[in-house]
């Protein structure tokens, strides 16, 4: 391979916007899950309405996973463009520290999901959870980053996320 690429390829431009979108909805629409884990925790029946929405939840974490994992093989495989280099050096620390832990998140909390739904592996669940909050700040951070990048340092960072230049 000759170097880093300049952009984004279509395919991890599409893996990172199909895992923000799936991320989105495990976010906004987990309360099926919820239900249904706190009757079976109490040894209760859930309702039947709330099943469809589990099992979704389910689908879309491992799909997460599947996909997370794809991005990964790519970013390996391919590479990714060069940061700007315009930010301090403590900006680009923060951020390779919080891609660092949105990656690790993004396999930590379908894994330990998973975990606490198919194994019932004691800790599980809070591990789940304590990662769903903590991956929701990191990638607010990160959409504030991307939007500092643009408007305030007018890199170029957001618009190869956005672009479909390249295959």
């Amino acid at each position: 391979m000759g170097g880093a690429p300049i952009s984004y390829s279509k395919t991890q431009i599409w893996l990172h916007w199909s895992i923000a979108a799936l991320i989105l909805v495990q976010f906004v629409a987990h309360d099926g899950m919820e239900h249904v884990w706190r009757a079976l925790r109490r040894g209760q029946e859930a309702a039947a309405s709330d099943w469809p929405l589990a099992y979704m939840h389910v689908v879309l974490g491992l799909a997460v996973l599947v996909l997370a994992a794809w991005r990964l093989w790519l970013r390996a495989m391919r590479g990714v463009p060069p940061v700007s280099g315009m930010e301090h050096p403590a900006l680009r620390l923060l951020a390779r520290a919080t891609h660092l832990v949105i990656y690790a998140l993004i396999f930590i909390v379908p894994l330990s999901g998973a975990a606490a739904w198919f194994l019932q592996v004691p800790g599980a669940g809070l591990v789940h959870v304590v990662g769903k909050n903590a991956l929701l700040y990191l990638v607010l951070l990160h959409v504030v980053g991307a939007l500092v990048q643009h408007f305030v340092l007018k890199s170029n960072v957001l618009r190869q996320m956005l672009a479909f230049r390249q295959a």
